[in-house]
């Protein structure tokens, strides 16, 4: 229970800081947009948590990177696992990535950004597997990347008429790459950290 709880915080950490840092340059985000941020960051959280993603210390646990490797069960033949379910449930688990990202910030109303989003934060939840006992599968990677595109689809078919509502409140060009600097630290930090540290 600590250790997710630290976990969280976490991920919610690098926000706080760049948003403070924005603050003291002059440029305050709205209140709008700042829940919208950790509603973001609280899903990537939930991703995690799902996931059971691993840690540095679980290679650690494991020996090292290479019998980690050794020991992983890792499939990459597309299309080969079974459970049709499987690939609804990882496709469901990213569409709230590609609907979030454009709904949250304009620099990333493009589907080919999101595309590449959700390929690179699907691939670090699979490269993070390897030490830990799920299973490491290039079909997950390929329905993650398709969740995301159809997460965008739908914000792109509907959001514009249903999820409009202050969307100038909402939105806010704090940086071009503000979302990367969330997911790529909230990945770092789920990576390299330690909740035996805290206790």
């Amino acid at each position: 229970m600590i250790g997710e709880l630290i976990s969280l915080i976490l991920v919610f950490v690098p926000a706080v800081i760049f948003l403070i840092y924005k603050m003291l340059k002059g440029e305050k985000a709205t209140t709008s947009h700042c829940i919208w941020i950790f509603t973001f960051l609280f899903y990537i959280y939930l991703v995690f948590l799902v996931t059971g993603s691993g840690t540095i210390w679980d290679i650690i646990d494991e020996g090292g990177l290479i019998p980690s490797i050794q020991s992983a069960k890792i499939n990459l033949i597309p299309f080969t696992s079974d459970g049709f379910f499987t690939y609804i449930m990882n496709i469901i688990m990213l569409m709230p990535l590609g609907f979030l990202l454009p709904y949250i910030w304009r620099n990333y109303r493009n589907i080919y950004k999101i595309a590449i989003i959700g390929l690179l934060f699907s691939l670090f939840i699979e490269v993070s597997q390897i030490p830990t006992n799920r299973a490491v599968d290039i079909d997950d990677l390929i329905t993650n990347t398709i969740g995301a595109v159809f997460g965008y689809t739908i914000w792109k078919g509907i959001g514009k008429v249903l999820f409009n509502k202050n969307e100038e409140k909402r939105i806010q060009d704090l940086s071009k790459i503000e979302p990367i600097i969330y997911i790529v630290s909230a990945c770092a930090l789920h990576f390299f950290y330690n909740w035996k540290w805290f206790i």
